[in-house]
């Protein structure tokens, strides 16, 4: 039988990592599109498995590069971009990663008649404001305008996003923004990445996906707390006191205030899509306290 080829960019990322190994899983041939070919090696951020037996084939390339990625998807019947970026790397900004270097990956694709793209976006994405949707929306847009067929996938948050609520339990001390009243439902990288693949048999759509458990921000600091066995302690933080804010960090720092504005609007509206997937946030808060306390040792 003559396998499919999928070629995944970002593939050493959280969620590039569980897409590599459900799509081993269910048959496809893998390649991974990396940037540094030692970190399939290891084991990813947030638990995330290592990845270097479900590969068929590693490729070298950055998407920033458009020279580098040449011949890479020769062969290839569908690409999986979750290429963004939320840190600052090497001067590079929003617009040139999450727009141009993932147009640089559609335009190879369209050069070797790739049957197929699916790029992973970020709920609400159409919606919210800042400077990181909109390299994003900008583009989607290509991508629809493309004739590739394609998915957009928009998940509402990564269960890796929300560790951060763990750290700062780990420190005593949760913030949050208002009453911590607002809902969201994360999903995990294993049950994301099994969504993907299951969607690969669609084309042209845009599809909302969350995870099997809707929560408010206190509930999740809750449950952060409750992990290492500590008393819930919480400062709120007054949504108004953003606005004045935004456009110094904007002024002294462009990186900052694209993820600044990014976390305003995650933390103080709805984020609750469609459910999906079985991992509960309790278990993998655990799983990440268990991990912590073993390199303790």
């Amino acid at each position: 039988m003559n396998m499919e080829k999928v070629l995944v960019a970002g593939a050493t990322g959280y969620l590039g990592r569980y897409l590599v190994q459900a799509l081993k899983q269910n048959g496809y041939h893998v390649t991974a599109l990396v940037r540094n070919k030692e970190k399939i090696r290891e084991e990813g951020p947030y638990l995330a498995p290592k990845i270097d037996q479900c590969i068929d084939e590693v490729v070298v390339g950055e998407v920033t590069q458009p020279e580098t990625l040449d011949h890479h998807l020769e062969g290839i019947d569908y690409v999986i971009s979750t290429v963004g970026i939320t840190r600052q790397k090497e001067g590079l900004s929003f617009r040139d990663v999450d727009y141009q270097g993932n147009l640089n990956l559609l335009r190879e694709a369209e050069k070797h008649q790739v049957k197929k793209f699916m790029y992973i976006h970020v709920f609400k994405g159409n919606e919210w404001d800042g400077p990181i949707t909109e390299a994003k929306e900008d583009f989607v847009r290509e991508l629809k305008a493309s004739g590739i067929e394609y998915l957009i996938i928009r998940p509402t948050g990564y269960f890796s996003d929300i560790t951060e609520i763990l750290h700062m339990a780990e420190k005593g001390r949760c913030y949050l923004v208002g009453r911590g009243d607002k809902r969201l439902n994360p999903i995990h990288g294993e049950d994301l990445a099994a969504f993907c693949v299951e969607g690969l048999a669609l084309k042209d759509q845009e599809l909302d996906v969350g995870g099997p458990t809707v929560f408010t921000h206190m509930e999740m600091a809750e449950i952060a707390f409750e992990a290492y066995d500590k008393k819930v302690s919480t400062i709120r933080l007054p949504a108004f006191l953003f606005q004045p804010v935004f456009p110094i960090v904007k002024w002294l720092d462009p990186h900052k205030y694209g993820v600044l504005r990014l976390f305003y609007h995650g933390m103080t509206k709805d984020v609750v899509a469609p459910k999906y997937g079985e991992k509960r946030l309790q278990d993998y808060y655990q799983e990440i306290v268990e991990s912590s306390m073993k390199v303790d040792d």
